[in-house]
């Protein structure tokens, strides 16, 4: 069995190796990294930092109660909306029903009211007689004279 050396692929030996300075040698307990704080504000400056962040804040706010206004206005309108549709649509079914009922009635009148069936009720109920041709007087009426001299009885 042959005995391969990877020496001719270690690519660290043609590159220069850093040199580790004796300050950036960690001590042996442990190396422990600096801690860069920010620089100290002034009391104008926190001040005006507040007052950004204040009117951001009521800026933000504003805002979101205007878009909940504008949220909760467009639900209500849809739901009224929907409401009076409702309604219409209730009203329009009982306007269809009356008209229905009228037609009914209507009818039934003609129904009652017609020549024939007074001419029935008569003869039937009442017991009444119709009258012949020979029967009926026409009594003429001049219009000129308010008198009864005007009026002439034909047979």
């Amino acid at each position: 069995m042959a005995v391969y050396d990877n020496s001719a692929y270690d690519f660290e030996t043609f590159s220069p190796r850093r040199q580790v300075l004796p300050q950036e040698q960690p001590e042996k307990r442990g190396f422990e990294p600096k801690i860069v704080r920010a620089p100290k504000k002034s009391f104008k400056q926190q001040q005006e930092e507040k007052h950004h962040y204040r009117n951001r804040f009521i800026r933000v706010m504003a805002v979101s109660l205007i878009l909940f206004t504008l949220l909760g206005s467009r639900i209500y309108l849809q739901v009224s909306l929907t409401e009076k549709t409702r309604e219409l649509d209730n009203l329009n079914s009982e306007i269809k029903v009356s008209q229905s009922e009228n037609v009914a009635l209507n009818n039934r009148l003609y129904e009652i009211m017609s020549l024939d069936t007074v001419e029935q009720k008569a003869v039937k109920q009442l017991h009444m007689v119709k009258r012949d041709s020979s029967q009926i007087r026409y009594i003429e009426v001049d219009s000129t004279d308010n008198s009864t001299d005007g009026v002439r009885v034909s047979e």
